[in-house]
């Protein structure tokens, strides 16, 4: 049985617009050094966001298309890039970037691992089952990971024990133990399209829906609707979603549809984000 909310956005989860006016953000994740949260744009910018809603372009990669964002433990960003095939890292103070790895077909979302390991998802085609996992090592060597092929393969999040992942077309979501060889099921979704994942501090796991603008929870093994914007007025096309703030105890969530970062409180903590100084 699944609990459903009583509106689109229950007011209960003190819903605001954080910033307004990017070009179709789709990745989005928490600097706690530096207090901003960072967000990719449709043309290649790279946005700022300060906790008052205040943007900033940092930079904007040439010819860029930038979905998802992760940030290692130098204060550098790393951004998927899927019209150039590439991840880029970049240092926020000056906007240089290079290329980090060897190229991927369509590099969606990255996620740095515990033994400072970065992987990548590659979407593969939208209507066949070819999306697969790559890892990068903190020296660049690119590894495509040994799975069986995904049906576009999207968000992820990590955490002591495994390496997760979402299906968008399946839809499901997947993980891997750590030292393990073969993935197992975590969760399957009907009549939606997952994009971004997020766990809590207490382990439950979030789950963004690109369409049709709905978040999740799965915790227990029961899997709860947290909102579902049927409007499609406050929430649109979300995609990936980060805990941020000194607390970790706001989420953020991107909105590929629209030109919006919204911002909520679900009335818990997330699990820190914290990446590794390679």
């Amino acid at each position: 049985m699944m609990n459903r909310p009583s509106g689109p956005v229950p007011a209960a989860y003190d819903y605001r617009v954080l910033a307004d006016g990017l070009d179709h953000p789709e990745g989005v994740c928490w600097d706690p050094r530096r207090r901003v949260l960072w967000c990719g744009g449709e043309a290649g910018q790279v946005y700022s966001v300060d906790l008052e809603g205040r943007v900033r372009v940092v930079a904007t990669i040439d010819r860029g298309a930038l979905l998802g964002v992760a940030l290692d433990g130098n204060g550098r960003l790393y951004l998927c890039d899927p019209g150039n095939h590439r991840v880029w890292r970049l240092e926020p103070e000056t906007g240089e970037y290079e290329a980090f790895g060897d190229e991927i077909d369509f590099p969606n979302y990255g996620v740095f691992a515990p033994d400072g390991t970065y992987y990548v998802s590659d979407s593969g085609d939208l209507f066949e089952p070819t999306g697969s996992i790559y890892s990068v090592s903190p020296s660049g060597v690119t590894r495509r990971e040994d799975v069986a092929p995904i049906g576009y393969a999207n968000g992820l999040c990590v955490d002591e024990e495994a390496l997760y992942w979402v299906a968008s077309t399946d839809p499901a979501v997947w993980r891997r133990r750590w030292g393990a060889d073969v993935p197992e099921l975590v969760v399957t979704l009907h009549q939606c399209t997952p994009d971004g994942l997020a766990l809590d501090e207490h382990g439950a796991l979030y789950i963004s829906c690109y369409q049709p603008n709905q978040l999740w929870r799965f915790v227990g093994g029961k899997l709860d609707l947290l909102f579902d914007d049927w409007s499609g007025e406050f929430v649109m096309a979300p995609t990936n979603i980060a805990f941020y703030g000194d607390d970790w105890d706001r989420v953020a969530l991107a909105s590929l549809g629209g030109q919006r970062l919204i911002t909520l409180d679900l009335g818990v903590r997330g699990r820190p984000v914290e990446g590794p100084k390679i």
